[in-house]
């Protein structure tokens, strides 16, 4: 029986980290181990598939920006225009995992299963989840039914939608989970378990399918969170900067001190787009509840949080949309995600 051949892309993290001793997991070097030496420690990788290992960057994922996804889309588009490969698992840090994941599942337009994955615990610990994490993504990037689900992520034996999973603990290995859409899988012993239909969100280019448009330059879309007795002076320095976009990371429903709505609702007619969201709470945010969202051209993301919402503003603006499409497109997302 042929077995199945899977392109895997290393770009660091601590599931490639090293420290100075077995029992030493949050005090390590990330990074430090190539992917060709992470898939060797994990044997049955090679037993059960033929691998392709590529490597387009190393680093902590903290040190991730827009440009990095760059390179990383190119050497996914590879693998998903080879014809033999049936999936990608990328490996990756755990601080940016969740907005790398976005971005993959946002701008790459393929049923091929793309799995990104990481490990709580560098490789060197006595208690390392990067073996298993590796070996459960690989089971599910091989997997026939995990086509068309877009990007997933795969930690501690759960299968997440990459637009919806976060972050939720610094260092416990149960640290990703998806607040409100759940997870959408998982893994035992190689075995996937799916808990809905296939199903994922439509891309950048939903208009024009198989369209991708690499940006000369990312647009600068910056994050104002507010807080009790915030002002404008974070977005005055935002749109000082050359900021194209400014996503407003709000009190409860989106809100903001009555004093600072009106510079709010005065950016889009200046040319800077702004998008309303939640901070750090979940629930989807009411349209037009108390900013008349419609009549200033804001925009409102539901319950899509303030570093996903840049994303999806991200891409849309480097690819020409304009606010109202942008809407649209977030609309769709919210509805078939």
């Amino acid at each position: 029986m042929t077995k199945p051949r899977l392109a895997l892309i290393g770009t660091g993290g601590t599931i490639a980290g090293a420290a100075s001793a077995a029992s030493v997991s949050t005090d390590y070097k990330p990074a430090s181990l190539s992917l060709a030496a992470v898939v060797d420690t994990v044997p049955e990788l090679r037993q059960r598939y033929n691998i392709d290992v590529s490597q387009p960057m190393q680093l902590a994922s903290y040190d991730v920006r827009p440009d990095h996804w760059l390179d990383l889309h190119a050497a996914v588009m590879q693998a998903v225009h080879n014809p033999h490969v049936v999936g990608i698992v990328i490996t990756h840090g755990t601080d940016t995992l969740e907005e790398t994941a976005t971005f993959l599942h946002l701008s790459v337009d393929s049923d091929k299963p793309i799995v990104v994955v990481g490990a709580m615990r560098p490789a060197t610990a006595y208690s390392a989840d990067g073996p298993a994490n590796l070996l459960d993504a690989c089971s599910v990037a091989a997997c026939p039914t995990a086509r068309g689900r877009g990007t997933l992520v795969v930690m501690n034996g759960r299968i997440h939608s990459g637009l919806w999973v976060g972050k939720r603990h610094v260092s416990s290995v149960e640290a990703f989970d998806s607040p409100l859409a759940g997870a959408v899988g998982e893994v035992a012993d190689q075995a996937v378990q799916w808990f809905r239909a296939a199903g994922r969100a439509p891309t950048v280019a939903w208009q024009t399918p198989s369209t991708w448009k690499t940006p000369a330059a990312w647009p600068r879309v910056d994050i104002a969170v507010a807080y009790a007795g915030v002002d404008e002076t974070a977005m005055r320095a935002f749109v000082a900067a050359g900021a194209q976009g400014i996503v407003h990371a709000g009190l409860g429903n989106a809100n903001t001190p009555t004093a600072y709505r009106a510079f709010i609702q005065s950016l889009p007619a200046q040319g800077v787009l702004v998008a309303r969201c939640a901070r750090f709470i979940t629930g989807s945010v009411t349209r037009a509840s108390v900013y008349a969202d419609a009549q200033h051209g804001i925009l409102t993301a539901g319950p899509l949080p303030p570093h996903k919402v840049r994303i999806i503003m991200l891409l849309g603006l480097a690819h020409g949309m304009d606010g109202a499409a942008i809407q649209d497109w977030i609309d769709r997302i919210l509805l078939t995600a």
